[in-house]
């Protein structure tokens, strides 16, 4: 059994954390925009010429689909008691202001906990209900929301950009499944993106038109926020709603998620929220809400963990739609750590990793970061430990290690009973 020692990143561990945490700056295009080609000359159907995809995941990667709420009882008192004191540790550890996580180990039960501090100056303590910015995680809502629409006839996974966006680089070319799995070609940010606060929506659109084309459409893989911006527009375009109003009419309410929200354009965070630290010092983005549905989504954990546990069983989406998410992965690089081993499919990730025992680890997830702001999370399935878990900090404190630390604990906590 894992005992609470303070030493809880131990070195192996942290490696894998951390070389994990690489993508939450690619995952919120924090290493800046893609290198674009000029003058593309590009075809319809062009065969895709990058890494091979990822193989069909095993049936068992995936859990059980569910007909009803996620359970509310509580996990062993012994094993919430040694998660408790792993948060501790780890706040005093990393210096973290705040550290949120949740876990939920299905027929075991779940535990949720906030400690730190909101905002270090003035002093705010974190509570249970103080909602965290989730950045990038929010495009796996996103996907919901488009693939909502595809259930109901109103759009298309083989619809062109071209019928709402025709000004865009190969617009006619562009589908709607290609702008979900980041096979687009278009650039992850724009110019003005790092101040979006200051644009118009007309003048974000005029800027993501100048921006160059990474590859042609369906050609190759580069993670691409406009491209999920785009789609945020679609969505309110084709349901007639603001996207804000979608994801808390299509997803918030009837889960009773009450803490999850988007920003609306030139909204505020929401009251109490944690704010991003650049170490401690509290920093600010007005332009949150101008990223729609690239990351605009303030949450808690707990409300996070059922959203990815109805998505994952099978009640926000059909099982086949789920099922057609992961259907087709490809392979994403981080020029800095190329030994990752990431996909990303519709508004999925996947990630493989070899644990301390020497077995593979897959991650069913979505991560986020904002390393220009400081804060980032986590949203996953591990089909090994048989837990879901979501982590978000309000510092570039990395995510991924919070929760790979949390999962350890579950591990050996279930090997000894």
């Amino acid at each position: 059994m894992l005992h609470t020692s303070s030493n809880y990143l131990r070195p192996a561990v942290k490696a894998i954390a951390l070389g994990l945490s690489a993508l939450w700056l690619v995952a919120c295009g924090g290493a800046g925009s893609s290198a674009g080609s000029a003058g593309l000359s590009c075809a319809a159907g062009a065969a895709f010429t990058g890494e091979a995809m990822h193989a069909p995941l095993p049936a068992a990667n995936f859990p059980q689909p569910t007909t009803g709420a996620p359970s509310a009882a509580a996990l062993p008192a012994e094993l919430g008691a040694l998660l408790d004191a792993r948060i501790s540790a780890l706040l005093a550890q990393t210096g973290a202001p705040a550290i949120a996580a949740a876990v939920d180990v299905p027929g075991l039960g779940r535990w949720a906990s906030t400690q730190g501090l909101a905002r270090v100056l003035p002093e705010r303590p974190a509570q249970a209900a103080t909602p965290f910015f989730w950045a990038s995680v929010t495009k796996s809502l996103t996907a919901v929301l488009v693939l909502q629409l595809v259930e109901e006839g109103k759009l298309k996974l083989d619809d062109r950009l071209a019928r709402w966006y025709p000004q865009m680089p190969q617009a006619e070319l562009i589908t709607i499944e290609q702008l979900l799995t980041h096979t687009s070609g278009l650039a992850t940010n724009w110019e003005g993106s790092t101040s979006l606060n200051t644009l118009t929506r007309a003048e974000q659109l005029e800027a993501a038109v100048r921006a160059p084309q990474v590859f042609c459409p369906g050609t190759k893989v580069s993670y691409s926020n406009t491209g999920y911006w785009l789609l945020s527009l679609i969505v309110e375009a084709v349901g007639g709603e603001p996207f804000d109003e979608a994801l808390r009419r299509r997803i918030a309410e009837p889960l009773g998620l009450r803490q999850l929200s988007s920003l609306s354009p030139q909204q505020q965070p929401p009251d109490g929220f944690a704010a991003p630290h650049l170490g401690r010092v509290p920093s600010s983005d007005p332009g949150l809400g101008e990223r729609l549905g690239a990351g605009s989504v303030f949450a808690t954990p707990a409300d996070m963990l059922s959203f990815w546990q109805t998505v994952l069983g099978g009640r926000l989406l059909s099982p086949a739609t789920v099922q057609r998410q992961w259907a087709k992965l490809y392979r994403l690089r981080d020029p800095a750590s190329p030994e990752l081993r990431w996909w990303v499919g519709q508004g999925v990730m996947l990630a493989e990793w070899t644990d301390l025992q020497g077995s593979n680890r897959p991650w069913l997830f979505h991560a986020g970061g904002d390393a220009v702001h400081g804060a980032n999370a986590v949203l996953s399935y591990d089909p090994v430990v048989g837990a879901y878990v979501a982590v978000a900090v309000n510092s570039n404190v990395p995510s991924g290690a919070v929760a790979t630390a949390l999962l350890d604990i579950v591990a050996g906590w279930r090997a000894a009973h």
